[in-house]
Parts: structure tokens; sequence; C-alpha cells
């Protein structure tokens, strides 16, 4: 556990997966060993009870979310009560902040509509800098101030730390040396590994290897990296693109994901093949799921996580409860008209 001072803080999310992201905020505070407390959870927006310490890992590796603030208001999003909040911000003296300092407005999902987000900037810039003397300076501030429209309440805090893209452009599938259409976004990828809560240094697991999303993304993250998959043509092809990518510490083989030849390793993240571009070389896809987490719950770490995906009407949950694992938390994604995909963590023991 981390000992540094606790504060109140808010993190925007991705738009496309707002539960998913809140999941990985989460997921990265347990890997780190931060406790927290949920305070509340508003659309795109999650707010924890939290220790500053835990601003740069999020910062780092977070892949959902847009950025982190601390928290010092929130009320319901009518213009008197947010400048009566404002206001008693600044007399608590919890609004800190050097001689110069920005203020940004943002509506989440369409919130609060009838609000004139520029009128109302004019008028919190006005209100901050005649109550403290600092200088309104949108080029370098020394405080940015962002105010969240969400849910019917309105949020406003002091920006810690906005989080990289991690050039998440420049490794899109279609950019890589070897493409195949089944590939996951890394985005997405990355996301997985952080639902494993594996930490710098753990040994990270993806049988269904592919052409490695999963892998580049563990590898940036810190973790040791171990691949396999029982087609030929994608163990050459992920070896191509974690050389691209700069990934060094790696393995790969050529194995059925049903019969791993491995010892244990420290979390699993795995994305199974499934949908019109996948091949299961001919076995159902769910006989291949259930022999697969059996297998994964024997070489998985006690206390270690499997995060994997599967069609919805596979009901993959129960399918790894079925192996022994726990089910830590399950998220339901969109594809495509035809396909939904269930995301599931799992813990063994």
């Amino acid at each position: 556990m981390r000992h540094q001072a606790e504060a109140d803080l808010f993190f925007l999310l991705h738009g496309d997966h707002p539960v998913l992201s809140a999941g990985e905020v989460r997921a990265i505070l347990e890997a780190g060993g931060f406790s927290y407390k949920v305070k509340g959870v508003l659309p795109q927006v999650l707010r924890c009870r939290v220790n500053r310490a835990c601003i740069p890992v999020i910062s780092q590796r977070a892949y959902m979310t847009r950025l982190c603030a601390e928290e010092l208001l929130i009320c319901h999003d009518e213009p008197t009560e947010i400048f009566r909040g404002l206001e008693g911000a600044l007399s608590s003296g919890r609004m800190e902040m050097g001689d110069s300092f920005s203020v940004s407005l943002r509506r989440v999902r369409r919130s609060a509509q009838d609000i004139d987000l520029k009128a109302l900037r004019r008028q919190v810039a006005g209100l901050i800098s005649s109550r403290t003397g600092a200088e309104l300076n949108f080029e370098r501030p020394r405080t940015r101030f962002i105010g969240l429209f969400s849910g019917g309440r309105f949020l406003f805090g002091r920006i810690l730390s906005e989080v990289s893209s991690k050039r998440l452009s420049d490794r899109r599938p279609s950019r890589r040396p070897f493409f195949h259409p089944t590939a996951l976004h890394p985005k997405l990828a990355g996301c997985m590994v952080n639902l494993t809560r594996a930490s710098p240094g753990d040994l990270l697991l993806d049988p269904f290897c592919g052409s490695g999303s999963i892998l580049i993304e563990a590898d940036l993250l810190g973790c040791k990296v171990l691949g396999s998959d029982i087609q030929p043509l994608m163990v050459r092809g992920s070896r191509m693109n974690l050389i691209h990518y700069g990934v060094r510490d790696f393995h790969l083989l050529l194995a059925d994901a049903r019969k791993p030849p491995f010892a244990e390793v420290d979390a699993i993240a795995t994305d199974p093949p499934y949908g019109r571009s996948a091949t299961t070389m001919g076995v159902p896809t769910k006989s291949l799921l259930e022999d697969f987490l059996h297998s994964a719950a024997e070489v998985l770490k006690y206390g270690g996580y499997l995060c994997t995906a599967s069609p919805t009407e596979l009901s993959l949950a129960d399918l790894g409860r079925g192996a022994g694992l726990k089910v830590v938390e399950s998220y339901i994604i969109p594809v495509h008209g035809s396909l939904t995909r269930e995301l599931v963590v799992f813990r063994r023991g």
C-alpha cells in the first residue's frame, strides 16, 4: 500500500466504453497496490478517494482515460449552485494556484444543453481572477481548471494529469508489417493487459497471440511477454510485428492453447478466435474455449488474473466458472451488427 496524502480525484473516461474504462482505472490502482474508495460514477466520470501517488501510474498505463483532476467541487448543474460552490471553494483556500490559470468547461454526453459554456467560462474565470488576483492565461497557465457537466451534476477540479495517447495510431493493425483482420486495436489490447493487474516485470501469456496486438502493449507496459498460436503463419507474423515495434524480450511458440507447454505465468490476456475472419481449426468455438479455460487454470499462478473474450451467446463467465476460475468482472462490447463481445476477467483462487 502506498503511503501518501489522499485526495478526492475524478477521471474523465473515454466515451466509447465508459464502464470498461472505469474498470481499467480500478485495475491499475489494484495492480499498483493503491487503496481507494469509489465515491461515485457519472457518465464517463469515475470519482475516487485515493492517494496522489497513483496519478503518474494512471497517466502512464491507462488506455481509456482522458485526464485526472483533483475534485474541488461537485454540485447540481445549475449556475446559481455552481457559483455558490465556487465561492465556497475559494473561501476555504482549496483552490490553490500560482499566478496564472486557465479554465475549460465540457459537456459529457450532451449534458446541460441549456447552458452557454462560453459565457459561463468567462464568468467563472472572472470570479477566480477577482478573488485571487491570478491572471487568466490559456497559453502557459500555472494551474489548469476543468468543469464537467455530467448526469445532472457539475464537477470542478484542478487538472493533475492528461493521459497520453501512447501513439496508438502508429500501432493500428493496418500499419503493422503483418496484418490480419481479426487483430485487436491497441487501445482494447492494452486495456485487457491492464485488466489482468499485471505489473512491470510480470510474465504475461497470450496463448492465441495472432498478430501480436496484446503482446506489443504488454511489453510497452513493462511485462515480459510469452505468446503462442496454433497457426505457423500467425507465429511468424507476430514475430515480425513485435520486432517492428522494438519488443526485445519475448518468446513465441507454435502451440495449442488447449495444451500449453508452460509451467506457470503471472497473467493471461488473450482474444480467442471467433467471428467471420477467424479460424478455430475445425474445433467448435465453445469446446475450444472450455478446453482453453481449463488449461489456463492450470498454468496461471494462484491469485493471478486472466482477461479474455468471446461472443456473448457462449456465456463465457459460466464457462470460466466451470473451469474453477472466479469471475471478477464482465463487460459487454458491441463489435458490429452481428457480433457482441463479452470481455471477462477471471481470477485463479
